[in-house]
């Protein structure tokens, strides 16, 4: 088949970048197994991994450049409008404008929303003495649908819209029909939302924490050849029942918190239409962050500070951890022999790795030992204990009983827990045993 007797498209997809968000994620959102997520890496740190991200930015549209792309796809997610500086708005502008052959499309998401007074209008970048987007930019500004010709390649058309203040986020967002241009033979939707059979996003029980949601049904129904999806982490293909690609998430472009791990992906694809209307879909992740969040979890349980050594080389060797390049965070977890130290032999190991963020959930075991009935210790665990099974016999029937805890009256309620009785039992045993405490990330 010759070239005149197919069209084809290449583009590079990326999303959900969140330029100068600022890098810290409350423990609301931790996911069950996961590093408990409030922990977040030191500012310095964080910094340093926002000027990454946007070298990391900067890099995908150099690619773009070298693949000799058709355009570059933003479904969303560009940058953290509340807290985006002139400077970061400035050094996009300037990236851009050195692919000026190459159309950028930008469907402004969930957290870079599209107003009057965001720095996707012209006027604002004018009022801020800012760099004005470059004419090979199409920043989608509507609510509604529209399509835009890919220049040069008019039978190839980029369909989009913006996520606007005035959005309700429960919206569908395909509830109605998305527009396909006369003779176009390519059209490639760009879309912000929440996709029901996403991993992420199948089975949650609060319908109203998904954010502009639609069905893989509704993206078969509207004709496109390709969907370019924003608003998700993580990098997933949707498929019809026969295997034919109707779309993708990128994921994010790279990642500055603990709760995306791993590898993070921009999308170089390319589609193929045949003269019988056949179509052929390529999508091959491309990770340009040379930076990884690794987060790994190691059992400390009956250990001493030489076996905890090793098995934290063992853990970041099986996670396929690269020490010298990866942003680590080791979550020590268990109840090592008394006398050990966890978090000292961990900081010991600092050196080996770019930045390594210790968080540590040890306790030593004493409880494991056996007590003389006689002693002060003896005593006081079995007082502690008594007090564990009081709080939570009576938070257990506060809760039963829909009542709220009263600190004034003696009476332990939901602010003396069980695992706070706990917590104190064994600061208090450190303070016998080892005349000092350590404190942990425990309670």
């Amino acid at each position: 088949m010759t070239a005149a007797e197919r069209t084809t498209f290449k583009f590079l997809q990326f999303s959900d970048v969140l330029l100068d968000s600022k890098l810290t994620i409350g423990t609301a959102s931790a996911q069950p197994g996961q590093l408990n997520c409030g922990y977040s890496l030191p500012r310095t740190e964080r910094q340093e991994r926002a000027r990454e991200i946007l070298e990391t930015t900067i890099n995908a549209f150099a690619l773009a450049a070298s693949e000799n792309v058709d355009a570059v796809l933003i479904p969303g997610g560009l940058f953290e409008a509340a807290t985006v500086s002139g400077y970061t708005i400035n050094t996009l502008i300037e990236s851009i404008a050195t692919i000026e052959h190459i159309p950028v499309y930008i469907a402004p998401g969930v957290a870079d929303y599209y107003t009057r007074s965001s720095l996707y209008a012209a006027d604002m970048l004018q009022a801020r003495g800012l760099k004005t987007w470059p004419k090979n930019v199409h920043i989608f500004s509507s609510e509604h649908f529209s399509a835009q010709p890919l220049p040069n390649k008019p039978q190839v058309n980029i369909i989009g819209r913006a996520i606007t203040k005035g959005v309700r986020r429960t919206e569908r967002v395909l509830s109605g029909k998305l527009p396909k241009p006369a003779g176009s033979q390519i059209n490639v939707a760009l879309l912000v939302g929440s996709l029901e059979s996403h991993p992420q996003i199948e089975g949650r029980v609060d319908s109203k924490s998904i954010l502009y949601p639609f069905s893989q049904q509704e993206m078969e129904s509207m004709g496109m050849t390709y969907f370019a999806l924003g608003h998700a982490d993580s990098a997933f293909k949707v498929e019809s029942e026969s295997g034919t690609t109707l779309g993708a998430y990128a994921g994010c472009l790279a990642a500055g918190t603990f709760d995306k791990p791993g590898a993070r992906y921009a999308l170089l694809g390319e589609i193929e239409v045949d003269e019988a209307g056949t179509v052929n879909c390529d999508l091959n992740p491309v990770e340009i962050d040379e930076r990884r969040m690794m987060v790994v979890t190691v059992d400390v349980s009956g250990l001493g500070d030489a076996d905890i050594k090793e098995e934290i080389m063992v853990a970041v060797e099986y996670a396929e951890v690269r020490p010298e390049v990866d942003v680590v965070a080791l979550s020590l977890e268990g109840g090592c022999k008394p006398g050990a130290n966890p978090r000292k032999v961990a900081d010991n190991l600092a050196p080996q790795f770019h930045c390594l963020l210790v968080v540590d959930n040890t306790r030593p075991d004493y409880l494991a030992e056996r007590f003389d009935e006689r002693t002060t210790e003896w005593k006081y665990i079995q007082a502690m204990l008594e007090m564990k099974t009081k709080a939570e016999r009576t938070l257990n029937r506060m809760q039963s009983e829909h009542s709220s805890s009263d600190s004034l009256s003696g009476i332990p309620g939901t602010d003396l827990s069980g695992k706070t009785v706990e917590d104190a039992l064994y600061y208090g045993l450190d303070a016998l045993r080892q005349k000092r405490v350590t404190i942990r990330n425990v309670g």
